[in-house]
């Protein structure tokens, strides 16, 4: 199922008609594309997310699933759309280019009193879409059952990996993604389309995700509910919200996992390329 990751208006991106390259690795049933992109601009992050070796990141976490089929990672030109998803019946896992410099263009315009560089602001999405498009693939791979909109499931499966950052990386991811919800929500319309959608409005997933960090660790992101980003009313309950899906993780895959668990260690050195 195609994942309508960002609802905002295509890039005006010239992409060349010349035949695409892509630079292919391989290794445990789970294979890393690289699309290679013309244009100069989109080359441009090709080149930066290749040489800090994000898909081989990402291939650490899956390499601690017991996988029944083989998985494609994959980065790759979308005809100027800033997009991500998982198709089920290749078994791949796209994010677009486009998507990267999506976020890239927001951060750009990101304002020092905010306390959110613009590093975060690019690489904790980044991180976020590639992890929410791997709970889609996980839950279809192994048949996990979800029971609630399985939108929400992927964004709480991406939220529970990297929450096991060190807290330092972990905020500076959180607040990279919330900065990316936040301009997103404000642009957001609340037409039958959008109210409609199996994604929760962008508001609501970024509490969903402030809740979680602060349910994870409320010493570390106690300053959500101090600076009134987090309402009280929501917080008091937000340790159980964590309980509840930490456990709910750990009963549906810990029979898929080689070592019973995701592997905190796994997950911190997938992510070294984001610090």
């Amino acid at each position: 199922m195609r994942s309508a990751v960002v609802r905002v208006a295509s890039l005006a991106l010239v992409v060349s008609a010349l035949p695409v390259r892509a630079d292919r690795l391989s290794g445990a049933g789970i294979q890393i594309v690289y699309q290679r992109p013309q244009q100069a601009e989109t080359h441009a992050i090709y080149r930066d997310l290749k040489a800090r070796r994000v898909l081989e990141g990402l291939r650490g976490i899956v390499r601690g699933v017991r996988l029944p089929h083989s998985l494609t990672l994959r980065l790759s030109v979308c005809g100027g759309e800033p997009n991500a998803w998982y198709a089920p019946e290749t078994r791949t896992l796209t994010v677009c280019y486009e998507y990267v410099r999506d976020v890239a263009d927001r951060a750009s315009k990101i304002r020092s009193e905010t306390g959110v560089t613009r590093r975060d602001a690019i690489f904790g999405p980044i991180a976020q879409v590639f992890l929410h498009e791997l709970g889609h693939a996980l839950y279809d791979l192994l048949d996990v059952p979800v029971l609630g909109r399985e939108e929400d499931a992927a964004d709480q499966f991406a939220a529970l990996v990297l929450l096991e950052l060190p807290p330092v990386q972990a905020r500076r991811a959180i607040d990279g993604i919330a900065y990316l919800f936040r301009s997103q929500a404000a642009e957001e319309t609340l037409d039958q389309a959008v109210l409609a959608d199996d994604h929760s409005l962008t508001a609501q997933r970024l509490y969903n995700l402030l809740c979680l960090a602060y349910g994870a660790d409320r010493g570390t992101f106690g300053y959500l509910v101090a600076g009134s980003a987090l309402p009280k009313a929501r917080a008091v309950q937000c340790g159980t919200e964590y309980d509840l899906a930490v456990y709910a993780l750990q009963k549906l895959f810990r029979y898929h996992l080689r070592d019973g668990r995701m592997g905190r260690a796994r997950i911190r050195r997938a992510f070294r390329w984001m610090f």
